[in-house]
């Protein structure tokens, strides 16, 4: 079966006026429907994928102002059911598992976990997990097979920007705004269409924070054994329950 991913922002499908009869052709570039579209292709067809990524975000403090938190993490899936993903940060050093059958959530600094029997497809458990219980995942928008749809539903403008670098990678710069939020998104130019790192912008919440998210060393259709799925907690390791 295979992985309906949709690896950052953007999964375009085609772009018409009878989808869309309030909004003109020229507020929606069809060179970036165009990419998105190869990039949300190339994604549903992989039966695997792995990748590292580095995220920002900024919260506003009371006593500091702006202050910028970050993450870095591994993230590896399994079609149609299967997740890991270890990630370290201000909020700690973490592990999530998920088999199909029973999601686990392990906090290496406390030595604690949680556990829940549950069984549904990816997007369905990364939906239900994070909306119950605030469990983060990074880059989760990028999931939904429905997501272009959502953007050129609600977004005022889509554009390609042209070619520029991510690290050492050529890419697309592609942009977009909406009422409260301006958004981009790089994808490779190397043909594979893998996305390397989005930005979001909440142009209207004091200071305008910025969510930031690069993704690094992807591995396409690599084996991954079922086991790498499953995890026994320590024998000392304090069960707690999961909290909504």
């Amino acid at each position: 079966m295979k992985l309906k991913l949709a690896i950052l922002l953007f999964l375009a499908v085609s772009f018409c006026s009878s989808a869309f009869p309030e909004k003109s052709y020229s507020q929606f570039d069809s060179l970036a429907i165009s990419i998105l579209d190869s990039m949300s292709d190339r994604i549903s067809e992989l039966e695997t994928c792995s990748f590292k990524y580095y995220s920002e975000f900024d919260k506003n403090s009371e006593e500091y102002g702006m202050v910028t938190h970050s993450e870095f993490g591994k993230v590896f899936l399994k079609g149609p059911d299967k997740l890991f993903i270890e990630k370290k940060g201000d909020k700690g050093h973490n592990k999530i598992f998920y088999n199909g059958n029973l999601f686990l959530l392990y906090s290496i600094d406390k030595n604690r976990y949680a556990s829940m029997p549950t069984t549904m497809t990816l997007i369905e458990f990364i939906d239900s997990v994070s909306s119950t219980y605030g469990v983060e995942f990074p880059g989760a928008d990028v999931f939904y097979p429905d997501f272009v749809d959502h953007i050129l539903e609600n977004s005022d403008n889509l554009i390609c920007l042209g070619l520029t670098m991510v690290g050492e990678k050529e890419s697309y710069h592609i942009a977009g705004t909406k009422e409260d939020i301006t958004f981009q998104i790089w994808v490779s130019s190397d043909g594979k269409f893998q996305p390397l790192k989005m930005m979001i912008d909440y142009i209207l919440k004091p200071d305008t924070p910025r969510y930031r998210i690069v993704f690094a060393d992807w591995i396409q259709d690599e084996i991954l054994n079922d086991d790498m799925f499953e995890f026994t907690p320590p024998l000392d390791a304090e069960k707690i329950k999961l909290i909504k």
